[in-house]
């Protein structure tokens, strides 16, 4: 190989690194006003898991040990995913109806769940809900094991 191809190469290389660098996630400095800011790493210590108020061991049916940190807006009302730091449960059935008629439209309210995962079978929100749907089919359940 000439100079001039691993050159090119290098140059090729930086510039892809560059390229996914520039498009990687940064973590949310201060989250806006009705945002939620941007997960923080899972902790894989007991010590770490402390830190964030989780629980440590056993979860789910995978047998390896490991932290699922609690959330900071357990319990608040949410429209999807988006707006918790965790799921969006809507296991209550509750919905918010904008358009009354046959069917009414309008959007299913959960909450927002305690942990970051959420294990059982539940009616997860998906996304943020910016279109009215309509509230006589009522979402799925799914179950995380």
């Amino acid at each position: 190989m000439t100079w001039g191809r691993v050159a090119a190469a290098a140059a090729i290389t930086v510039v892809a690194l560059l390229t996914v660098a520039g498009c990687a996630r940064k973590p949310a400095q201060k989250a806006e006003a009705g945002q939620v800011a941007a997960p923080l790493a899972t902790p894989t210590t007991e010590e770490g898991c402390r830190a964030c108020n989780g629980v440590f061991g056993q979860h789910g049916i995978e047998p390896t040990r490991r932290c699922i940190c609690r959330t900071g807006d357990a319990g608040k009302k949410c429209r999807g995913k988006d707006d918790c730091e965790g799921e969006c449960v809507g296991d209550l059935g509750d919905r918010e109806v904008t358009e009354p008629g046959s069917p009414p439209r309008g959007f299913w309210i959960g909450r927002c769940a305690e942990m970051r995962t959420t294990f059982g079978c539940h009616v997860f929100l998906p996304g943020k809900a910016t279109t009215p749907v309509r509230l006589d089919e009522a979402p799925g359940q799914m179950c995380v094991d």
